[in-house]
C-alpha cells in the first residue's frame, strides 16, 4: 500500500517537473529545463516525452550527439514508438554521424514506412555521399 502511494506521488512529481521544464523551454532557459527534465526522468524512467523534450533542449543548444543519446534512452523505455528512431536519426544526422543516422532511420521505416521517414532516409544517404 505504502509503495503504491509512493509510486503515485513520484509520478505526480515527475509530471510537475516536466511541466516546469516545458515552461523553462518556452522562456529559453535551457539549463533549468534540463534540470527539470532530468528530475522527471529520475522519478519516472519510462517518461518517453521527457526524454524527447530533453533531446529538444540539447538540440536547441546544438548538442546533437547528446540529443540522440537522450532519445536512445527513451527507446529502451518504449521500443515500439517508431518516432523515436526517426528522432535519433535526425539528431545523429545533424551531429554528422551518418552511419548511426542510417541505422536508426532504417529501424523507423521498418516499424512504420511513413513518407517522412523515407524522405529523411534519402536526405541522410545524400549527406553521407557528400562526405
Amino acid at each position: 500500500m505504502i509503495r503504491t502511494a509512493m509510486r503515485h506521488y513520484e509520478y505526480i512529481e515527475s509530471e510537475d517537473s516536466y511541466e516546469m521544464a516545458v515552461e523553462w523551454v518556452r522562456f529559453r532557459n535551457y539549463e533549468r529545463a534540463e534540470a527539470c527534465l532530468r528530475r522527471a526522468i529520475e522519478l519516472n524512467p519510462r517518461f518517453t516525452y521527457a526524454y524527447m523534450d530533453l533531446a529538444l533542449v540539447y538540440a536547441r543548444q546544438k548538442k546533437y550527439a547528446q540529443a540522440a543519446a537522450a532519445v536512445r534512452k527513451a527507446i529502451k523505455a518504449d521500443p515500439s514508438f517508431h518516432r523515436l528512431y526517426y528522432l535519433v536519426a535526425k539528431y545523429a544526422f545533424r551531429a554528422g554521424d551518418f552511419p548511426l543516422a542510417m541505422k536508426y532511420i532504417d529501424r523507423a521505416i521498418g516499424l512504420s514506412p511513413e513518407r517522412l521517414y523515407v524522405k529523411a532516409r534519402s536526405i541522410i544517404r545524400r549527406g553521407r555521399e557528400r562526405r
